[in-house]
């Protein structure tokens, strides 16, 4: 399957709406992709800048080439106040991986990178602020497709079936099934 590599420098955000009157705002940005529950990503919090933060937080993927050829495909950079009682929303930027490509610049290592700032979003309407960050796709590169018979996969399958059997025959035996999460796969997950 033809593949990319895709890295975004989260860098800093520019006049963020204070969401907290009394307490200094702790910000961090969480950057996800909708549908795809594994690829969450979180900055450290900037407990100085408050609507001014800085992050320069760094993470990648690899995501598959159909991501920059169709408009469809999204990622969001969601902005949080960290606090006590539960964390607050302070805006988002969505993005299609479609339109960074486009507008990305041809580097001499074959890649495609840019430096951008959008509009932070609460609603339908523009919220205060700006968000900066900048981003590189890599070239294309051939990917395996995970096989239906990988060990993990059958492991699973056979926890469950053993589970069910016992549920059946009126046994009881409790099983936990291993689900492994993104520290198995690491920092770069296929989004394909």
């Amino acid at each position: 399957m033809e593949c990319r590599k895709f890295q975004i420098a989260l860098l800093s955000a520019q006049g963020l709406e204070n969401v907290r009157k009394r307490f200094r705002m702790k910000v961090y940005a969480q950057l996800s992709i909708p549908g795809n529950p594994r690829i969450k990503r979180e900055t450290p919090v900037d407990k100085e800048g408050e609507t001014n933060p800085a992050w320069n937080f760094t993470t990648g993927f690899t995501i598959g080439n159909q991501a920059v050829e169709y408009q469809g495909v999204v990622f969001v950079i969601k902005l949080y106040c960290r606090r006590t009682l539960g964390d607050r929303y302070i805006g988002e930027v969505s993005l299609s991986f479609k339109d960074l490509f486009d507008g990305a610049a041809p580097t001499s290592e074959g890649r495609s990178s840019g430096i951008v700032s959008y509009p932070v979003k609460k609603g339908a309407a523009d919220s205060q602020g700006v968000l900066n960050f900048s981003y590189s796709f890599g070239g294309i590169v051939m990917v395996k497709k995970p096989s239906l018979f990988s060990p993990r996969n059958l492991a699973a399958a056979g926890f469950f079936i053993l589970k069910v059997a016992s549920e059946v025959l009126g046994a009881s035996i409790d099983l936990d099934i291993p689900f492994f999460g993104e520290d198995f796969f690491g920092e770069d997950v296929p989004i394909c």
